[in-house]
């Protein structure tokens, strides 16, 4: 099952991001690595173009696709073109407080969470009392924080 979020949606109901800060997707992302680290889901994020935008581009950081629109597209059309062709909609869940999107999401059989009420789950994931292990990391993603903390071969 994969999610679909909204990331500027998702960024304006999350504790401590604004969307005014100009590092606020990467600050989203790395909430989201948690979330996927601890329950291995498959993440799609859309951004509309903003200030730091350079291209429109589909990308993976850190086992998450990032969807980015281009000049003149939203990513609220990119969200809803993926939802249309996907294979099977009803595998779908998408994060967003868009009354449109969710409607279509719900058309089309894909399970709608609100943006808010996944921020507080990303602010605060759920305790269990059970041993939890972290899976293994994808080499992708070990070779980029090799990258950012500077102990690359590249």
């Amino acid at each position: 099952m994969a999610l679909l979020i909204d990331g500027h949606n998702l960024i304006g109901k999350m504790p401590g991001l604004r969307l005014d800060d100009p590092d606020d997707e990467q600050k989203l992302l790395i909430r989201l690595r948690a979330y996927r680290a601890r329950t291995g889901r498959r993440l799609v994020v859309y951004f509309d173009p903003g200030a730091a935008y350079q291209s429109p581009e589909r990308r993976s950081k850190g086992g998450i696709s990032i969807r980015q629109a281009g000049t003149g597209q939203r990513a609220d059309d990119l969200m809803i073109r993926d939802m249309r062709r996907h294979h099977n909609p009803r595998e779908l869940t998408v994060v967003t407080s868009d009354r449109a999107i969710q409607e279509v999401a719900r058309h089309h059989g894909a399970r709608v969470i609100d943006a808010a009420t996944f921020a507080g789950e990303l602010s605060h994931p759920p305790q269990h009392e059970e041993t939890w292990e972290m899976p293994p990391l994808p080499e992708d993603e070990i070779q980029e924080w090799l990258t950012i903390f500077g102990q690359s071969d590249e």
